[in-house]
């Protein structure tokens, strides 16, 4: 087996190499499957060509367990030619939370062409009503396009910088890439106690489109426990470099305590194993994420999240930049999946389980001898 560390981050690598937008996944996707495949884990893909990966439990009893992360990240899409043609560009509109610095002129870009290949340009300005969202983009080299076609910001794909790693889109491939790391451990060794699905979903950006698909259709069992892996803005409690933190709920949804319980059994573990270990926990309240698609199906539900600077590439002073998190958060991150796959069933004997359900004989008795 290759080193761990370094197998995470050239998945994460080789992630990067595709620009995806909402809708438009396909070199992601891909790749996730390339790997699925040289790790020897199965999987399907639905009719709305989210991948469901799985590594089968020992025990047919134990809860799955799920977790999730999106294949696309912000960006734009060109609709249509410049109405006033000559050579003026295009029109394309924002696919998701694209910082306001985009709409302004000058932003390097690149065009996903057809075959793979991309084109340079910039962007030309806000086009049309504010609540359009909408740009225009102009080539390097002009050419004869036909949309729809994806527009990405001109940013590194992948690299590493001393302690962190750049992209242009952390959100959410570390996620994608940490599970991929995760199963890949999973897959070798004992099988751990419940199934494990890796889910690789598509249209986050604009609505958690892929996983509100998923969770009508019932895709994974009811009694699962799902976990959405996210890339998260940094909050106060949620610091980089402090650690994979363990998300108790979004800006919509308070997540469930049965499912956080195999976070925090698998964080006690870890920290039993390596008292340096870092984890946080912490309500991350700046967005919606994935597991609240789950929740409001009624799957127990919890998340991850790696600290993000830039996040979706809006950078100080309204700059746009590649996003980064610390190399040791993500790496936690895998750390962290894996042992909670493998505590599914050790997930109520956790210190503060343990804690809550003895109460002291001295105690007992003074309640009884005081109780009138």
């Amino acid at each position: 087996m290759s080193d761990p560390k370094e197998q995470a981050l050239d998945f994460l690598s080789r992630l990067g190499v595709n620009p995806a937008t909402a809708f438009r996944e396909t070199g992601v996707a891909d790749t996730v499957i390339a790997i699925l495949d040289e790790i020897g884990v199965g999987y399907q893909q639905d009719s709305f060509g989210n991948i469901i990966a799985k590594v089968p439990g020992a025990d047919s009893t134990a809860n799955p367990l799920a977790v999730v992360a999106h294949m696309d990240h912000p960006g734009f899409e060109i609709t249509a030619h410049h109405p006033e043609g000559d050579n003026k560009g295009y029109v394309a509109k924002a696919m998701g939370g694209v910082p306001q610095a985009s709409f302004e002129p000058g932003i390097p870009v690149q065009v996903l062409l057809p075959d793979g290949s991309r084109a340079k340009g910039v962007t030309g300005g806000k086009y049309g009503d504010e609540a359009e969202r909408q740009v225009l983009i102009r080539l390097e080299q002009p050419q004869d396009l036909e949309p729809p076609i994806s527009v990405v910001f001109d940013l590194v794909d992948f690299e590493l910088d001393g302690e962190h790693i750049r992209m242009r889109a952390v959100d959410d491939l570390a996620g994608c890439g940490s599970i991929l790391a995760a199963l890949a451990r999973l897959s070798e060794g004992d099988p751990p106690p419940g199934d494990v699905y890796g889910v690789f979903t598509r249209a986050e950006e604009v609505g958690l489109v892929g996983a509100r698909l998923m969770a009508e259709a019932g895709t994974l069992p009811p009694e699962t426990l799902v976990i959405s892996a996210e890339s998260s803005r940094t909050l106060p409690g949620a610091e980089m470099g402090q650690g994979i933190v363990i998300r108790v709920g979004d800006a919509g949804f308070t997540f469930t305590a049965d499912a956080e319980a195999v976070l925090i059994r698998a964080r006690e573990t870890l920290r039993d194993q390596d008292k340096d270990f870092k984890c946080q926990r912490q309500l991350m309240s700046g967005g919606t994420c994935e597991a609240s698609a789950f929740a409001v199906y009624g799957y127990q539900t919890t998340g991850i999240a790696f600290p993000l600077g830039n996040y979706h590439n809006g950078a100080p002073e309204d700059k746009i930049e590649a996003e980064y998190i610390r190399i040791d958060d993500y790496l936690g991150g895998v750390e962290l999946i894996t042992e909670a796959a493998r505590r599914v069933s050790d997930r109520t004997n956790t210190a503060f389980h343990q804690r809550l359900r003895e109460v002291p004989d001295l105690l007992r008795q003074r309640m009884l001898d005081t109780s009138g």
